[in-house]
């Protein structure tokens, strides 16, 4: 991929999608069920237009042999980007429970301060449970009308500290494991790519 192709969010988007593509195959034992194929022949097509596959030269083998290549390129970039979103998230996660400690600390010096005005606001982020087994970063905002209630929102951090830190640690895990489910999309991309050849070509006929 060119560099500026490189900063154009819509060309790197529909790479990421291919790349999530690949990484489900991972997930499903090495097959994309009738839904997910369809994603990615959506996925193909709008590549083939952005990309201007119709206008590489040559015969039909050649063609999709160039176009192939070409996805190749730009599902290596949309694996790259899934392996940063998660570092991101990783990073946040071990920087999870210092901001935490952080705000609570805010809290109690808003609380203990004469020069604090009310109504005030804060805002923090924790690890919660959505549903039976998701984990999610929930961003909660307070509005506190007074000393009182600055001290009881400090007290309520501190009590749900620990609770928060054991689903932080969870979550470490799961986007551990999800890390590795990258890193083994990654190895196979190219497998991915080739396997793709006949929707590219069926995708090139559409077009031309």
């Amino acid at each position: 991929m060119k560099a500026d192709e490189q900063q154009n969010p819509g060309v790197l988007e529909l790479g990421r999608t291919v790349a999530t593509l690949a990484l489900d195959r991972i997930r499903q034992n090495g097959s994309l069920n009738v839904r997910q194929r369809d994603q990615l022949r959506r996925a193909l097509a709008r590549i083939a237009e952005a990309r201007g596959w119709v206008l590489i030269p040559g015969p039909p083998s050649d063609c999709v042999t160039e176009a192939t290549k070409d996805l190749a390129v730009l599902a290596e970039a949309g694996a790259q980007a899934l392996r940063s979103d998660v570092a991101e998230e990783v990073a946040a996660k071990n920087d999870e429970l210092k901001q935490l400690r952080e705000v609570a600390q805010a809290l109690q010096e808003m609380a203990s301060s004469e020069r604090t005005t009310y109504p005030a606001e804060i805002e923090y982020s924790h690890t919660a449970r959505q549903g039976s087994q998701n984990l999610v970063t929930k961003t909660d905002t307070l509005t506190l009308s007074d000393t009182a209630e600055a001290h009881s929102a400090a007290a309520t951090l501190e009590r749900s500290m620990e609770g928060w830190a054991k689903l932080r640690d969870q979550m470490l895990e799961q986007l551990g494991h999800r890390q590795r489910q990258i890193e083994r999309m990654h190895q196979s991309l190219s497998g991915f790519v080739d396997s793709s050849r006949t929707l590219v070509s069926e995708v090139l006929e559409v077009l031309v």
